[in-house]
This record gives C-alpha cells, sequence and structure tokens, in this order.
C-alpha cells in the first residue's frame, strides 16, 4: 500500500437536480480566483451555460476563460473527455491545470461519474476529493419525493449546498428540508445560498483523504463523526434493532425514495484481519452492491502499523491507501456506510460471520 504524497490532480463532482441552482452557482464561481487553475468539465447538453463574458478563446471543445480556469464539454464519455484533457495539458496545447470541476446533469445519477473516477486509467490521473450537491430550497422537498436521482445524489455528498434560500417561497421549507437532508446523510455538511449569498469552493474543503498531509482533524472531518456519535461499536457485540427482514430498514414514509436510504458507521476496537475485512466488502458488493451508495473509512488492519483508507462507490472499491499517521492517535476502525435498505446490523453481521469461519488450513 503507497505512502508517498500522492501527486493525481483532485476532482470535485458538482451534481443537483434540473433546476437547483448548479447553473447559477458555478458561474459565480467562475467570476472569482477560487477556480483558476481548474479545469471545469461540463455536460455539453447539461443545464449549464458558461456566460458568455468570461470566455477569453475556444478552440474545439475546449474553452479558456478570462479568470484563468478552462472549460470542456462532455461531447461522449467522460473517460474520454479526462483522456483528451490530460493529454492536451502534457503536450502544452492548454495551458496547465491543478484540479477538476465536473458538472453533471441534473438527471444524472453520480453513482458512474464516481466510479469512473475511482476506475483507471482515470485513477491514474485523478482521485475524488468530494462531491458537492445542490439542492433547491422552494421545490426541494418535492423533488426529493418524486425523483430518485435526486436522492441519490443528496444521499453521497461531502457538502449540500441549499440554494434559493432567499426566496419568499422558501421560507416555509427549509427547516424542514434541513431535517429531511440531515436524516439522508447525517455526515455531509449544509450550506445556505442565495442571490446575495454563495458559497465558495475555498468554504467547501472537505478534507482530502488521499493526501498523507492531511491533518487529523480534517480526517476526522471526512469521515462525518456526526454520522457515528452515538458511539455504535461493533466488536463481536451487535444489536439488530428488530430488523423485520435480514438487512432490511423499516423506518420513515414509505411512500418516500428515501425511506430506504440511511448512513451509519460501524467502529471496531481490534485489528482487523486484512482478508476478513476483504471478503466482507466482496460479499457485500457481489450480493448488494447496487444498494451501497457510499462507503467510507479508516481500517486498522492488523500488521499494518498505519490507518488503511477504504472508499467506495456500489459495485466499485477503490485500491486500499494508508495514511502516515492515526488522528488523533485513535487507531479504531471506523466505517461510514451510506446505504439503501441495508441495515448497521445486517452489515455487521456479514463481517461477524465472516470472521467466525475457521482459519484455512496451511499447506506444509
Amino acid at each position: 500500500m503507497p505512502g508517498a504524497k500522492d501527486e493525481r490532480l483532485p476532482v470535485m463532482l458538482l451534481t443537483g437536480f434540473l433546476g437547483s441552482g448548479k447553473t447559477t452557482l458555478l458561474n459565480a464561481w467562475l467570476r472569482t480566483d477560487d477556480l483558476a487553475g481548474a479545469a471545469v468539465i461540463v455536460n455539453e447538453f447539461g443545464e449549464i451555460g458558461i456566460d458568455h463574458e468570461l470566455i477569453a478563446a475556444s478552440s474545439d471543445n475546449t474553452i479558456e476563460l478570462s479568470t484563468g480556469c478552462l472549460c470542456c464539454t462532455v461531447r461522449g464519455d467522460l473517460v474520454d473527455t479526462l483522456r483528451e484533457l490530460t493529454e492536451k495539458r502534457s503536450a502544452g496545447a492548454v495551458r496547465a491545470f491543478d484540479r477538476v470541476v465536473i458538472e453533471t446533469t441534473g438527471l444524472a445519477d453520480p453513482a458512474p461519474v464516481i466510479q469512473a473516477l475511482m476506475t483507471f486509467p482515470v485513477a491514474a490521473r485523478y482521485r475524488l476529493n468530494q462531491v458537492v450537491t445542490t439542492v433547491d430550497a422552494v421545490n426541494g422537498l418535492a423533488t426529493l419525493d418524486h425523483q430518485p436521482e435526486a436522492v441519490k445524489q443528496a444521499a453521497v455528498a461531502d457538502e449540500i449546498i441549499v440554494t434559493k434560500t432567499d426566496l419568499p417561497a422558501a421560507s416555509g421549507t427549509s427547516e424542514t428540508l434541513a431535517a429531511r437532508l440531515r436524516a439522508l446523510n447525517p455526515g455531509a455538511r449544509l450550506h445556505v445560498s442565495g442571490t446575495d449569498r454563495m458559497p465558495m469552493p475555498r468554504e467547501l474543503a472537505t478534507a482530502d483523504i488521499y493526501d498523507p498531509a492531511t491533518k487529523s482533524d480534517d480526517v476526522l472531518a471526512w469521515l462525518n463523526a456526526e454520522a457515528y456519535a452515538g458511539g455504535d461499536h461493533h466488536d463481536g457485540h451487535h444489536h439488530h434493532d428488530g430488523d423485520a427482514a435480514p438487512g432490511r430498514h423499516h423506518h420513515h414514509d414509505v411512500n418516500r425514495h428515501d425511506a430506504e436510504i440511511g448512513s451509519f458507521c460501524l467502529t471496531y476496537d481490534e485489528p482487523l484481519a486484512w482478508e476478513h475485512v476483504a471478503g466482507w466488502l466482496d460479499a457485500l458488493v457481489m450480493a448488494h452492491g447496487s444498494d451501497l451508495l457510499r462507503v467510507k473509512g479508516l481500517v486498522d488492519i492488523a500488521g499494518e502499523p498505519r490507518p488503511v483508507v477504504l472508499q467506495a462507490v456500489q459495485h466499485l472499491f477503490h485500491p486500499p491507501t494508508v495514511l502516515p499517521e492515526w488522528p488523533d492517535g485513535d487507531r479504531r476502525s471506523r466505517i461510514v456506510f451510506i446505504t439503501r435498505g441495508l441495515s448497521r446490523a445486517f452489515v455487521a453481521e456479514v463481517l461477524d460471520t465472516i470472521r467466525r469461519r475457521p482459519a484455512p488450513v496451511q499447506a506444509g
């Protein structure tokens, strides 16, 4: 497991449902120097329209912006677009950039985009740093009720920006929407946005877990401590909370798309064997991959003094990496799960079952 500094370019994924304010927010960002040096990738048929006065020069599908950014459109596959952008950067055909912002279409399921960023060859040059999701304060509740893509966009986010909060129609829904989003994704940080005040990228600095220079308290923030503040320790003792069916949640309004989406953290005090962790994750991916919306954590692996970083989206697990030291010296394994219909008790029991298996007999 590599321990050297990760030189890959960080990527911010900006997502949100149709009309949730991505266009306004991104254009506001591009008018500042917050994205100077960034490459911005937008969908050719998406909602985003880069304001004309920002464009300094245009060549093929790559546009240079007056603020120092690059902008290019996805004409086919995102992987191809990233490869072409990398080749142009290496050849000096476009100015060098130090990070990437990818805007998805409003109807997009974010999981395939995240998976593309975690898969070779993209993962050789780029690394997912954060997922930012916009939610409309006026129509957000209704959108979450009727659009499953909007629920997934909010569920996988590191940062959620509630937009249009200054509109009169939003005054009666803000607290209810905030409570809904916190229940859906308790680990995400919530921000408010209006025409007079929009959060800038520098305020959305989600801890970069792949950077060994990351501070300990930032790693704890990345792990979303509030998702397991209740002290859910699972070192051989599990409480299944009376599941009506194995692994299935049965709370919230069943008519809502987020009725079965929840976030929880499993914490283990003793080191775990890597073969057990690998078998556990493989079993979950094979049987319930589509329901693992996002998994992220630090794991204490027997024989490895440093914390091992795990991150996954649905059927894809990112190759494990390591950090140089444990946050605050706390060596407990902490794994945050955002799932659809899989309970804490069920996920923990899968690992328990694997740990109870007899060790394989060694030849000789």
